[in-house]
């Protein structure tokens, strides 16, 4: 490609034709979809002008347990030339075309946008799927701090104002209640800590071919085995070394708050009735029942969320894609792969009707509920060589 071109060669201006400014420049008109107004001219202060010529490079996705796009988009790859034209000529002559941002008019809302209480955090502040925090450092442990810390508050209230409650009402032994209250807390707790420190499983293998199942992360410098996704409530990747305890942490927490949904309202009925019973135990079994059901209404629907993940053998992140995925009743006829939909209205409007459908013939790692769920909990995982790949 030549680098100089006098402004002799050019058209007098009103008479410039796109095709044939490039032409006079050398630039392959073959590279660039033409046919589409599609093309991101960047002019810049130098004796010479770069031409950002987008070319489409296929169909893919977007990720996200968090900010994930399961529209289809097209990806550009830019292709640079330098032409020796001056500004002041280009400036006069070149026609305004519009800038390549893209053909995505399909809706970027994932199926996680309205049930994730992750979708409300901002982005901008505790990350998401495809990158880190981009404001101050100081905002990422406020969500973990805040999980952990009113997990912890109300195993307190419970052991405080819960367990004597029970022990007068009941009869039992204070040591039962205590017991039960640290083998249910304890255990959610820790886990918590784990999948907020542990590493997920970064890749360990030297030799052969990327694991089925590996996704690279921002968050760390390794593709991680079985990648499920990014969680801002512990700022870490919930992957392979990591995604039985996410999982056992969620039973913790809904267990937790299915029963202080139960049990509170009964021990505020019993207390109001039982004389010499203060009227701040009230209070507090009162605010106790309030902040489980808002555990509940948030934490429950991800539990639900991930149980029927794990029953079907889908990673969070394939779900996010719509990877095993068909569509029925579509204009290109039924049992249609959501990913072949080319028609983002049509896409939209599948999407809002909640018509996308499960297919287990796409999912080859979909062995039948009981199958998963035993691999799930019972495959292996501490090896090193161990692929994931499940």
């Amino acid at each position: 490609m030549t680098n100089a071109t006098s402004s002799a060669q050019l058209p007098a201006c009103g008479q410039i034709d796109v095709r044939d400014l490039l032409a006079s420049c050398e630039v392959d008109i073959s590279l660039m979809p033409i046919q589409k107004p599609f093309l991101k001219l960047l002019l810049v202060s130098h004796p010479s002008i770069a031409f950002d010529v987008m070319q489409p490079q296929g169909r893919s996705r977007l990720d996200a347990y968090g900010p994930a796009d399961p529209n289809l988009v097209q990806h550009y790859q830019t292709v640079r030339s330098f032409v020796g034209i001056q500004n002041r000529v280009v400036q006069q002559m070149m026609p305004k075309v519009p800038l390549v941002s893209g053909p995505g008019d399909k809706k970027s809302a994932d199926k996680e946008a309205c049930h994730d209480p992750e979708e409300a955090c901002d982005e901008d502040k505790f990350g998401d799927e495809n990158k880190g925090p981009t404001q101050s450092e100081c905002w990422k442990p406020l969500l973990p701090l805040a999980l952990s810390g009113s997990t912890i508050l109300g195993g307190v209230t419970v052991t405080l104002v819960h367990v004597p409650l029970l022990t007068e009402l009941t009869a039992w032994p204070w040591s039962v209640f205590v017991a039960i209250v640290l083998a249910i807390y304890g255990p959610t707790l820790l886990c918590m800590l784990w999948v907020a420190r542990a590493d997920p499983g970064q890749i360990t293998i030297e030799d052969g071919e990327t694991p089925k199942r590996t996704h690279k992360s921002w968050l760390y410098p390794e593709p991680i085995r079985r990648y499920d996704h990014y969680c801002r409530w512990l700022q870490n990747v919930v992957g392979l070394m990591n995604h039985r305890e996410f999982m056992a942490m969620l039973i913790g927490l809904t267990l937790i708050a299915v029963l202080g949904v139960i049990m509170d309202p009964a021990l505020a009925v019993l207390a109001y009735k039982k004389p010499g019973v203060e009227i701040v135990t009230g209070i507090i079994l009162v605010l106790h029942w309030i902040y489980s059901l808002i555990v509940l209404f948030f934490e429950g629907e991800i539990f639900i969320i991930h149980v029927g993940l794990v029953s079907r053998n889908e990673t969070a992140q394939e779900w996010k894609q719509n990877k095993y995925y068909v569509a029925h009743d579509t204009s290109k006829g039924d049992n249609i792969h959501v990913e072949s939909l080319s028609d983002s209205d049509e896409y939209n409007e599948l999407l809002d009707n909640g018509e996308f459908v499960y297919s287990p013939e796409t999912n080859s790692f979909d062995k039948g509920c009981p199958t998963n769920c035993f691999n799930f909990w019972c495959e292996p995982r501490w090896d090193p060589q161990a692929k994931g790949d499940f």
